[in-house]
């Protein structure tokens, strides 16, 4: 029999903590129950400190240090007797408070006892205590995760920028592109938003149980509770927010959960895309021996990572929809359903995060098929044709437009259809030898100029 009280990935629920837990313990600092302790402790250990020096209570740097070391040393026993605490009292906050005091009593720091949240509640520690985490998980997870897709994006781009081929507009062939411009193409609409993301600003509050600093009447008219909390925020890096309910506003979060959700949606075409460069043979998925693509089919080497990074980005963009749409509307100073949704943040991290994974991962087993995109190419000259008609034009032939359409509309143009039409423009054989040196021989420079100037760009934005 199975013990179900036994947490092994076997066991578990969710993918997330189970096959893939192996690839998400990085956000485990953050998003645990034990990082989520911690963190509050921090908060609530400087809070204590800061309070008590403002009211004359003054701590040798000995007592100093052996006071910011509970969090350091904070355990998962420790934690264990938070939990246990919280059985009894049932109130999470106040379960680390009751902690924290008795942890002070045996360090003999009994001074710094009263101060602990004094004046404040628990979503102001609460606050305070997500938004360090969101900042952490941002800068030491999600940033790195999608450099490392950037980097190899870059070589790509760099690799193929003159390695022409055939654009589809409307799934036709239209015109002629390079395959580094188009990966470019998601290069500087990424840069773009991470120039966003990776600046953007969490606000917190420390202004008491509905926001009116009311409690710290009680601390004599002398204190200016307003100057002190902001102080105390802006301590941490964060952003002070005076006016809130019971809750700061969730506006900050939801800023960056939408850029987060514009980072997934560049990086879901781009898997789109590339899935369809399989399909039209321009990429090649390497087979690794060992590996099989299909129980039932052993020739299939298929496109899995970049499907499997699709269905993430997928995942967490819908969830991110609902934050959105919830988390910024509170009834009144507050109510608690804001809590459940916030403990669930992880979700839309983890499931970008393993696409972002998902996604190095197919890259690194990609081979473009230069032999399969000149076959493409060389196969549909019809693609030449704007560039026969601004010839054309240019050369004093009215009337380039009607005679293309009449010669190429809905036709897929051999080389030869291709070299007949130019042979009955009237143009003299030194402009004819020109326009047909432009229609493939003389390669594009635009292109390869577009690549250089967004990598360039991207380097910079990314701090390569």
């Amino acid at each position: 029999m199975i013990d179900w009280n036994t947490i092994t990935p076997l066991t578990s629920l969710t993918h997330l903590d189970g096959r893939n837990a192996s690839k998400l313990f990085v956000l485990k600092p953050y998003f645990s129950e034990f990082a989520w302790m911690q963190t509050r402790l921090t908060v609530m250990i400087g809070y204590a400190i800061a309070l008590a020096s403002s009211h004359g209570v003054s701590l040798a740097l000995s007592q100093q240090r052996q006071c910011k070391s509970l969090h350091a040393s904070f355990s998962l026993r420790d934690a264990q007797e938070v939990v246990a605490i919280e059985r009894t009292v049932n109130h999470d906050l106040k379960a680390l408070e009751l902690y924290l005091a008795a942890s002070l009593k045996r360090s003999h720091l009994l001074r710094l006892i009263p101060y602990i949240n004094l004046g404040i509640g628990s979503e102001d520690i609460n606050s305070m205590a997500f938004a360090l985490l969101m900042v952490g998980s941002r800068d030491d997870v999600m940033i790195p995760a999608i450099r490392k897709m950037a980097k190899q994006l870059i070589e790509l781009a760099f690799t193929h920028r003159a390695t022409a081929m055939v654009a589809r507009t409307h799934a036709q062939p239209a015109n002629v592109t390079t395959f580094g411009k188009e990966i470019a193409n998601t290069l500087s609409r990424l840069s773009d938003e991470m120039e966003i993301f990776q600046t953007m600003k969490f606000q917190a509050k420390c202004s008491g149980e509905v926001g009116t600093y009311q409690a710290f009447m009680g601390l004599g008219k002398s204190f200016d509770a307003m100057v002190f909390c902001d102080r105390f925020i802006r301590s941490f890096g964060l952003t002070p927010c005076p006016v809130s309910t019971q809750i700061a506003p969730y506006d900050s979060l939801v800023r960056f959960l939408q850029s987060l959700y514009r980072i997934n949606i560049i990086l879901l075409d781009l898997c789109k895309n590339m899935w369809l460069y399989v399909l039209l043979g321009y990429l090649k998925v390497k087979k690794l021996d060992a590996e099989v693509g299909s129980a039932g089919m052993p020739h299939k080497v298929n496109p899995i990572y970049f499907e499997g990074a699709e269905g993430g980005l997928e995942m967490a963009n819908g969830i991110i929809e609902l934050f959105v749409r919830k988390l910024p509307v509170n009834r009144l100073q507050r109510d608690f359903s804001d809590s459940t949704m916030r403990r669930n943040i992880v979700l839309p991290l983890s499931y970008s995060l393993l696409s972002y994974q998902s996604i190095v991962e197919a890259l690194e087993r990609i081979d473009v098929d230069t032999d399969a995109i000149q076959k493409d190419l060389a196969s549909h000259a019809e693609v030449w044709t704007e560039t026969v008609k601004a010839y054309g034009t240019t050369h004093g032939i009215d009337d380039m437009y009607d005679r293309l359409k009449k010669a190429t509309r809905g036709r897929v143009l051999s080389q030869k259809d291709l070299q007949d039409i130019i042979t009955a423009l009237p143009l003299n054989e030194k402009e004819q030898q020109e326009l047909r040196k432009f229609c493939g021989m003389y390669p594009n420079p635009y292109p390869g100029r577009i690549v250089d100037d967004v990598i360039k760009r991207t380097k910079k934005v990314f701090n390569y």
